[in-house]
């Protein structure tokens, strides 16, 4: 009796053993082809599991495969920035999803605004959403909720020389070799002295590197020099990263710019002159050419011809060493020239992964619409935003700022 009662003792855990060998999911796979492809909104609520799923999904081994995985496509969202140019501290900054019952409508679904967020967005990437506030750039995970506040980097105020200004802009990028995330910032400085009757311009510019260390830390440090052929400009407040490389425009004159790359593994800043185009002598040029991402490539947007002729060019550099560059003109339908015709010029706001780019009216008129041009197809649409609080509608001094997000949200987690 005790030898049968051992031996199915002994069976039974067998068994047990057996089952918990069958059942149980190896981690690898578990982190690798199961977490990876859930929404943002279940790995927040998972780390609460334990420890051990907090540490996982937080690991930047983790949040780099996430950001891996390739998802369905799907409509990107939006973030509205309403900025009070009256009192910034009453500016907002909104959640847009698509319409479920249009395909045509965005319509506000979130207000992500806190005493430390708002203002005007000047660049989306791998989910973080930047921007600046009082002179320090402020870096944003709307999926994590995380904030993060560099330290000025040059103040803003000008020397006592006459008549002169002072622009700061910073561009987020990232190096997928190392795995480093860095803001640049490039200072533009404009000086005008009296020569005789007139007034004489200078341009002088200067970079500085802030490097986000896995560890934390981290400080503002002076960039390497440039090269002979750098010439000192005026930053543009928007700006690209591909492949590890930041890209922005840059104004040496007037009506004459450069394209501005810094590969973020090496540090080195390059510059290559852009061509002379059509309207180049106009003073709407600096609002009217844009830099985005198209193709894979940093591409110059220019509307110059848009309004008057529904003429949009694309400039994208075809050979760096060589300054070569190749155009892309496409010419609006006829059937949609009237969707521009009622505006001077739009606000860019970055491409989708299938090419499209949204162009954004600089003031706010109730009922507001923005426009979808599909690069690839030639066709231009009108999307209807909804959902914005009416008070906004009657502020004499209103700044409107429509972003998009990249399709795949981040769970990183930036640490300085």
């Amino acid at each position: 009796m005790g030898l049968a009662y051992r031996l199915s003792v002994t069976k039974r855990k067998r068994m047990k053993r057996r089952r918990k060998a069958e059942t149980e999911i190896p981690k690898d796979v578990v982190m690798g082809e199961i977490l990876t492809r859930l929404p943002v909104t279940s790995l927040m609520r998972f780390k609460c599991v334990s420890k051990l799923w907090s540490s996982l999904i937080c690991s930047r081994y983790f949040c780099n495969r996430f950001l891996a995985v390739p998802l369905r496509p799907k409509p990107p969202r939006l973030y509205m920035c309403l900025h009070d140019c009256s009192d910034p501290r009453n500016s907002v900054t909104l959640s847009l999803a698509p319409d479920a019952a249009s395909t045509s409508c965005f319509v506000v679904d979130h207000d992500l605004t806190t005493p430390r967020i708002g203002g005007y967005i000047w660049q989306n990437f791998r989910g973080f959403m930047c921007y600046t506030i009082w002179d320090k750039p402020r870096i944003y995970n709307p999926a994590t909720r995380q904030l993060v506040t560099l330290p000025a980097a040059v103040k803003l105020k000008s020397n006592n020389r006459e008549k002169s200004f002072k622009v700061v802009s910073y561009y987020f990028g990232h190096d997928p070799v190392k795995d480093q995330y860095k803001v640049v910032c490039s200072t533009g400085i404009n000086y005008y002295y009296p020569n005789g009757v007139n007034l004489k311009r200078v341009i002088s510019s200067e970079h500085r590197v802030f490097a986000l260390k896995a560890g934390g830390g981290g400080s503002w440090k002076k960039a390497a020099p440039t090269p002979s052929n750098f010439l000192p400009h005026i930053p543009d407040v928007r700006g690209v990263c591909i492949d590890g490389v930041i890209y922005y425009l840059g104004w040496t004159d007037t009506y004459k710019s450069a394209l501005v790359s810094f590969h973020i593994r090496s540090g080195d800043f390059k510059m290559i002159q852009v061509p002379r185009r059509d309207g180049d002598e106009l003073p709407l040029r600096v609002i009217n050419v844009t830099l985005i991402e198209y193709g894979g490539k940093a591409t110059i947007f220019d509307q110059t011809n848009l309004q008057e002729k529904g003429i949009l060019d694309l400039w994208a550099v075809a050979d760096a060493r060589n300054e070569i560059w190749s155009r892309k003109t496409l010419v609006l339908k006829p059937s949609q020239l009237h969707l521009v015709n009622n505006y001077t010029s739009f606000n860019i706001r970055g491409t989708t992964q299938n090419g499209k780019v949204f162009l954004i009216p600089w003031c706010l008129h109730s009922p507001f619409h923005i426009l979808c041009y599909d690069l690839q197809t030639n066709d231009m649409r009108k999307i209807e935003i909804k959902g914005v609080p009416d008070h906004w509608f009657s502020k004499d001094k209103l700044t409107v700022n429509v972003t998009l997000m990249e399709q795949r949200e981040s769970v990183m987690y930036l640490k300085t």
